[in-house]
C-alpha cells in the first residue's frame, strides 16, 4: 500500500510540474515589424511640389505662398481647392510608410526590373519636393516605377539612391489624380441682390428684374438661373461663365393682377414690386 501511495504521489507531482512549466514558460512573441520611410520630413516645411506622370506626358506644379496656402505655380495662379488638397496631400508627400523594403543598393538590372531604367524617362511618376531646411531649399526627387504583379503596390525610390521600397497603390492613385484632374476650385455660382426696373408698375406693363451672377470658381461653368415670383417658378435661363467672370441676367415679367409681388433668384435675395 505504501508503494502504491508513493507512485500516486509521484504521478501527481509529475502532472503538476508539467502544468507549471507550460503555464509559466515565456510566451512566444512575433518579431517586431520594421517601419520603413523612403523619405520623411515635417509637412510644414514643404514649399513646392512638382509632379509629373511621364507615361501620360502630364505634370503640375504647386507652390506655397506667404499665407501658407498652396497655389498653382503659374503667373497669378489660383489657390488649390482645399476640399481636395487640405492637409491630406502634404501629409502624403512628406513621407509615406513603405509597405516593404525590397532591396538595398539595387543593381542596374534590378532597377530595370522594378521600372527604374536609367535609359528611359518613362517612370510612372516623378515628384520633386522642395522643403526649407535650416533656411535653405532642399529637393527630394521621388521616383515611382512599376507596380507589383498583383497591382497592389508601387516600387518607389529616391533618385540619388538605389534602395527600392514599395508603397500602397492608394498613395500613387491620390497623387496621380491631382495631375490628371488638377485641384482647381470648381465652378461656383454667386448670386447678387436682384433689382427691379420700377418699384411700381401698372397692370399688364413690363417689369424687368435683373441680377448679377458670378462664377467664383477657377474653371468655366454653366448655371441655371431661376426666377421665382411669390415662390412659384416663372422662368429659367442657363448661363455659361468663364472662371471668375460676372454677368447681369435680366428677366421680363408681366403681371395683370393688382398686388404686391416678391421676386427671388434661385430662392435667394428677395426683391419686391407692386402692380397697380
Amino acid at each position: 500500500m505504501k508503494l502504491k501511495a508513493i507512485l500516486i504521489l509521484l504521478a501527481v507531482l509529475a502532472v503538476a510540474g508539467t502544468t507549471y512549466y507550460f503555464v509559466s514558460r515565456p510566451k512566444a512573441t512575433k518579431p517586431p515589424t520594421a517601419n520603413y520611410y523612403v523619405w520623411d520630413f515635417d509637412m510644414d516645411k514643404l514649399q513646392k511640389v512638382t509632379i509629373s506622370l511621364p507615361k501620360l506626358d502630364k505634370s503640375e506644379s504647386f507652390v506655397r505662398h506667404d499665407d501658407k496656402e498652396f497655389y498653382f505655380d503659374v503667373v497669378n495662379g489660383p489657390m488649390v481647392d482645399n476640399q481636395r488638397w487640405g492637409g491630406g496631400i502634404p501629409v502624403l508627400l512628406s513621407g509615406p510608410m513603405a509597405s516593404r523594403l525590397i532591396t538595398l543598393n539595387a543593381t542596374s538590372d534590378q532597377l530595370k526590373e522594378y521600372g527604374f531604367d536609367p535609359t528611359s524617362t518613362k517612370l510612372n511618376m516623378d515628384a520633386l519636393l522642395t522643403i526649407t531646411l535650416n533656411g535653405s531649399p532642399v529637393v527630394y526627387d521621388v521616383q515611382v516605377g512599376d507596380s507589383n504583379p498583383e497591382a497592389t503596390t508601387y516600387y518607389v525610390k529616391l533618385a540619388n539612391l538605389s534602395d527600392v521600397y514599395t508603397v500602397d497603390k492608394s498613395w500613387f492613385d491620390v497623387l496621380s489624380d491631382i495631375i490628371t484632374n488638377p485641384p482647381y476650385v470648381p465652378a461656383t455660382l454667386a448670386i447678387g441682390t436682384p433689382t427691379v426696373s420700377s418699384a411700381e408698375v401698372a397692370a399688364g406693363q413690363t417689369e424687368t428684374i435683373s441680377v448679377n451672377i458670378t462664377n467664383n470658381g477657377d474653371v468655366k461653368g454653366s448655371f441655371n438661373i431661376n426666377l421665382l415670383i411669390n415662390g412659384e417658378l416663372q422662368n429659367t435661363q442657363t448661363i455659361t461663365l468663364d472662371s471668375r467672370a460676372s454677368q447681369v441676367v435680366p428677366f421680363t415679367v408681366i403681371e395683370n393682377a393688382v398686388g404686391k409681388y416678391v421676386a427671388s433668384i434661385n430662392q435667394q435675395h428677395n426683391v419686391t414690386f407692386t402692380v397697380k
